[in-house]
């Protein structure tokens, strides 16, 4: 086998690269073409048919593609077949292993290992060097939290070799990453004491409990094999299995600037995470400001084709293989020096530079330097200064959080027209397809009467359409002084605003405020009630409110942020006998929730569940109450009957108090999640209860349910990693990080129970515009992903 290897022709490889990156940076150009394009156009069409364009571009470059893959497919089956190692994912380790005298230079690579399978499927070891073998399809694995089968072996990534899987109770599936500690460079005490390291810092989850996806992948199981030398990784669904940032440029070739900033966005984003809040390991260690330490092509993973809005790139970014379990498996000969939190900028420096020029060769030499101007592209001064300071070649960025703020912001309609000579360039190659085009464009031209008519249906949640602006200092004529607004005191806002740990451990997003916005002194005194808001707003006691939107002639209501109420009953995996969830089949009608809330349904049973009681509860949050009752109860009698079964107010003026004899309980929110819980499990009651999305995600008391209208299918408002709706099926506790609100049902009020939060300011030229340019600010991409951190769903970018 190693001397077919050498058998190649002199140069062939770098022919090959050549040739590659050619085709890569003309597709690039396309690329940039194409998105100038609709980009100008993607605003006249409704959002339903924009979710088609990413396929429809797909079948575009399809047909470009299709002859040059016609003769690369010729060139393949005239060529001579040739034994090659599995894919590698990781770069090279030849350094590493030296002890086993691997015929590929790496044992990790080698394909004999897998061979040696082949060829006797109980070795455990590869029959030419010693070094341990694959795992063979059918093995199974013990964890911590199930059985795990290996159906196929994938590769190899970083330090490791991947495989697909699944869990042996119910065949769902995994991805495994198996670590070795090979007998050469481990003794028996080593090896132990490596596991028992392995499996304390293998995954970590923050400290306060929440559950936040910053994509930055978890392990569902850590496995330190007793008998083997071997450790293992277990990843629920398939996120593990997205392709490298390598492979993905090596493929499409390189980056033009506007993906770079998406990407730049999203990897700051993951790091500002990881750096800025404190997270709880499996030893039960607390640990402030994790650095990632492992940064490169290879640790980043990439899911194309997944988007919320034309004008961004169309991929999201994940972050593997932390340097806090990855580098535990250098042999204990190796000295690791632990990385610095500034590391992580400086390799994503590198790794951006990269992606601009096109020069992700695995071997360091041959990379450019990317200090000396003459090995720059092409591209705006701005990020060019901006990855500088990444590298620490200018002022370096003192967090991740501060680098994020920093990103240059540029104009693609600009670019388009200046990239009019790369226009004409491309002009003959796509000349043959314009009809293509034309064809598209009329067919979208004639959907989109009935694609408008159909969004204007929906619960008025599109998208603003004012273009985005990037920070807090970008809004002009801010008015400076003191300032006094309002809210409903047991509302959403003050939750988001008061409680702590949200935006980050021990910060609230009042802090934030304040320090974002120095010049700007706001004081917020809190009412009862939205009348009360309103009225304070009208009578000039109160510059303006936030509350759920309103219809108000003399007031002006501008979005923020989405919200939401979930319908929710009890979660328990250790009581399924009569588990809600599973015998409602996770939704209910509307119809079926007024059953249920007016006293016409007391038991589970009329329902189709099992045989309980129904337990009746409402969150202490009139604003929720209120819009309870707009959008789910509806009917003038419905409403009188709901509220007959609350608690008898004290105060007239209140619209709930303190529990008296009644049929609905009143509860706060973390109180009445618990309560609902105790319930069944304790008192066999089947509880129902509604509550904020931004207080009841990332929680396992109880389960949300999928929400129907009329003859409409039911609407999960999570969805999981697999981009699938949760399901009944899915353990709240143990899945936490694996499912998360499902933010474009709420931006497009495709989720019944959806709402958005606004600013209500009074149109009074005469008063200071401050009620606007709050709205302002807290509409910029600054403070959206701000208030995405408190659990509420922006405008239009995904948390």
């Amino acid at each position: 086998m190693g001397q077919g290897r050498n058998n190649r022709p002199f140069g062939r490889r770098t022919l090959e690269q050549i040739e590659r990156e050619g085709r890569g940076r003309a597709q690039s150009r396309l690329s940039f073409l194409r998105s100038g394009l609709f980009y100008r156009l993607y605003r006249f069409f409704p959002f339903w048919m924009i979710r088609l364009i990413p396929f429809i571009q797909q079948d575009m470059l399809d047909l470009l593609r299709r002859e040059r893959e016609e003769e690369e497919e010729a060139e393949a089956e005239a060529a001579p077949v040739e034994t090659v190692a599995p894919p590698v994912v990781g770069s090279r380790r030849d350094w590493i292993y030296t002890e086993y005298r691997c015929i590929w230079g790496d044992p990790l690579e080698c394909d004999q290992p897998r061979q040696s399978i082949e060829a006797d499927g109980e070795t455990k070891v590869c029959l030419r060097c010693g070094f341990p073998a694959i795992l063979r399809p059918k093995a199974e694995i013990i964890g911590h939290r199930g059985r795990y089968r290996v159906t196929e072996f994938l590769g190899t990534r970083g330090m490791g070799r991947l495989y697909k899987g699944a869990q042996v109770v119910n065949n769902a599936p995994v991805v495994i990453k198996e670590y070795l500690l090979p007998k050469r460079y481990f003794n028996i005490q080593e090896a132990q004491n490596y596991k028992d390291n392995f499996e304390n810092v293998a995954g970590a989850v923050l400290a306060d409990g929440r559950a936040q996806d910053f994509r930055v992948l978890s392990f569902g199981d850590a496995i330190g094999d007793r008998h083997e030398e071997r450790c293992y990784v277990v990843t629920e669904g398939l996120a593990s299995l997205y392709p490298t940032l390598r492979v993905y440029v090596q493929q499409k070739g390189a980056m033009d600037q506007f993906e770079l900033l998406h990407f730049l966005n999203q990897v700051l984003q993951s790091l500002e995470s990881l750096h800025g809040q404190k997270y709880r390991l499996p030893s039960s260690k607390i640990q402030g400001g994790l650095p990632h330490g492992n940064l490169s092509l290879d640790t980043l993973l990439i899911l194309p084709q997944e988007q919320q809005f034309f004008e961004f790139p169309q991929f999201l970014i994940y972050l593997s293989d932390l340097w806090l379990w990855e580098y535990r498996f250098f042999p204990p000969t190796m000295t690791v020096k632990r990385p610095a939190l500034s590391q992580d900028l400086r390799d994503l420096g590198h790794i951006s530079f990269t992606l601009l020029t096109g020069t992700w060769s695995l071997e360091e030499e041959n990379s450019l330097n990317p200090k000396l101007p003459q090995n720059w592209p092409d591209v705006d001064p701005k990020i060019q200064q901006f990855i500088w300071r990444l590298l620490e070649v200018d002022t370096p960025f003192p967090s991740a959080e501060v680098a994020r703020q920093s990103l240059p912001q540029l104009s693609r309609s600009l670019q388009f027209i200046e990239s009019a000579e790369i226009q004409e360039e491309e002009d003959i190659k796509r000349k043959r397809r314009w009809w293509w085009l034309l064809w598209l464009l009329l067919l979208l031209g004639l959907g989109s009467g009935l694609g408008w008519w159909l969004l204007r249906r929906s619960n008025g949640m599109a998208t603003a359409q004012n273009p985005r602006v990037c920070c807090v200092q970008d809004v002009a004529a801010v008015p400076q002084g003191r300032f006094q607004y309002t809210a409903v005191g047991n509302g959403i806002w003050n939750y988001v605003l008061k409680q702590p740990n949200l935006v980050a451990l021990g910060r609230r997003l009042e802090t934030e405020l304040g320090q974002r916005i120095p010049k700007l002194e706001l004081v917020y005194e809190p009412v009862q009630s939205l009348e009360e808001a309103i009225s304070t707003v009208r009578g000039d006691r109160a510059d303006f409110a936030i509350a759920s939107a309103i219809n108000e002639p003399d007031l002006e209501a501008k979005r923020i942020a989405y919200d939401g109420l979930v319908i929710f009953v009890p979660f328990s995996y250790e009581f399924r006998r009569n588990s809600l969830p599973r015998t409602l089949n996770g939704q209910l009608s509307l119809d079926r929730v007024r059953q249920l809330y007016t006293g016409e349904v007391t038991n589970w049973q009329e329902l189709g569940g099992p045989d309980l009681p129904v337990k009746l509860y409402v969150p202490e949050n009139p604003e929720l109450i209120r819009i309870f009752e707009e959008q789910v109860l509806q009917d003038p009698g419905a409403i009188a009957a709901f509220r007959q079964g609350l608690p008898k107010p004290t105060n007239p003026d209140a619209l709930v108090t303190t529990p008296s004899e009644s049929t609905i309980s009143v509860l706060p929110i973390f109180e009445l999640l618990r309560t609902i819980l105790a319930d069944f499990e304790e008192r066999e009651i089947g509880g129902i209860g509604f509550g904020a999305i931004a207080q009841v995600f990332g929680q396992c008391s109880v389960y949300p349910l999928a929400i129907s209208t009329e003859n409409k299918t039911a609407v999960q408002p999570l969805i999981q990693n697999n981009t699938q709706p949760l399901n009944p099926g899915t353990d709240l506790c143990n899945d936490k990080g694996s499912y998360f609100p499902h933010v474009e049902l709420f931006q497009t009020g495709e989720y019944p129970l959806a709402y958005p939060l606004t600013v209500v300011y009074a149109r009074d030229n005469s008063r200071p515009p401050i009620g606007q340019k709050f709205a302002e600010l807290l509409q910029t991409e600054e403070m959206q992903n701000l208030l995405a951190k408190t659990g509420l769903i922006p405008l239009n970018l995904r948390p």
